[in-house]
């Protein structure tokens, strides 16, 4: 049973005042539905405005309905379409980071929203390339080894210049593939990964040699590859490594490993999404743990990580998963092949070529 609200801080019926739409409130067992009005009936194609209060609102789940229309969603989703405004406007309103509950500027909202220091996803901040950092734009050569592992993995020289990957030949990252993470067009992390993997001379030592390295002081679970092109689209595909998200195409962004994390849905929130397909590894969704011991033997412990993604992601977006066949990641596959298995809900028309170019929308 659930007892909490996702949103203390906010009242639907305080906001259903202040803008000064009627509404009822009918008690359950647990909850309280609050029920109006539904003011997007006629936008979503019915033929007239709904008068007997459809529109069906659970602040104990954090979800609302409307049984004429059929516009559901999480709660910031109806506060976001009430107020005329985005869904991460209508999060600063409900979490109190702005001063009235009535229709505002969704600009000042922002602002404020951004601006609040308590935010985990204000805590990025800029870093800079490694030393020795030379990007494929810039290399006069396309017979390097770092060209050959493009080609090995099946990346596109090209999507490699678009995104400003790079590598480097000297200091503590020579011989790895170095892929920035740009978000508001700020360098705010990057990853290195070896190429050699079992030719490198400490293989197999964990205290001498890491496949990836990280800048220092910048958490990978605090940031989402490719966070500017993807959050143009409607539809975003989660994936779990930068390799993958190069497959799956532009509306496609990397967690950097196999859990999501709270501040990674919040910065999901700032985009243009309305639905996410998680596309994690296989693993992922068996990797759940139960009690061994104890009163609570048998019951589950930790959920797998993406049932854990869904209940982070399903009170803001709708929520779908595709489970790849046989075992494989997504970065195993050509990009025509994983476009196919991701099915033409994420691609709904353009042609494979027009997925690719730079200025995708």
């Amino acid at each position: 049973m659930l007892t909490e609200k996702p949103y203390p801080q906010f009242s639907l019926a305080t906001y259903y005042r202040e803008l000064g739409i009627d509404f009822k409130e009918i008690e359950a067992d647990d909850h309280v539905e609050i029920i109006t009005n539904c003011m997007k009936c006629v936008e979503n194609g019915e033929l007239r405005p709904d008068t007997k209060q459809r529109l069906w609102a659970n602040e104990t789940r954090g979800q609302f309905c409307c049984y004429n229309c059929g516009w559901d969603g999480g709660l910031p989703w109806l506060v976001a379409g009430i107020s005329n405004t985005t869904l991460a406007g209508a999060l600063g309103l409900m979490k109190g980071k702005t001063s009235s509950f009535g229709v505002f500027s969704f600009r000042l909202a922002q602002q404020e929203y951004e601006r609040d220091d308590d935010d985990e996803a204000d805590e990025l901040r800029e870093v800079a390339f490694p030393h020795g950092f030379e990007s494929f734009e810039e290399c006069r050569t396309k017979k390097t080894i770092f060209h050959r592992y493009l080609d090995k993995r099946g990346i596109p020289l090209s999507y490699a210049k678009m995104m400003g990957w790079g590598f480097s030949t000297v200091g503590y990252t020579q011989s790895r593939i170095i892929v920035p993470t740009y978000m508001d067009d700020r360098l705010v992390f990057w990853q290195a990964r070896d190429i050699l993997e079992k030719e490198h001379p400490n293989f197999g030592d964990p205290a001498l040699y890491r496949k990836v390295l990280n800048p220092k002081g910048v958490s990978k679970s605090k940031v989402l590859y490719n966070f500017d092109v993807a959050a143009k689209f409607s539809t975003v595909v989660i994936v779990e490594g930068f390799i993958d998200a190069a497959k799956a195409g532009p509306n496609a962004m990397a967690i950097n490993g196999k859990k999501l994390h709270a501040a990674q849905a919040e910065h999901l929130t700032r985009t243009k999404a309305r639905e996410i397909v998680l596309c994690l590894d296989p693993d992922a969704f068996t990797d759940q743990r139960y009690h061994r011991t104890g009163p609570r033997a048998g019951k589950l412990k930790k959920p797998s990580s993406v049932e854990h993604a869904k209940g982070l992601l399903s009170i803001y977006f709708k929520v779908r998963t595709v489970r790849l066949p046989d075992g494989r990641d997504a970065g195993s596959y050509e990009p025509s092949e994983l476009r196919q298995l991701l099915g033409e809900a994420v691609y709904p028309s353009a042609s494979l070529a027009e997925l690719w170019a730079p200025d995708a929308r």
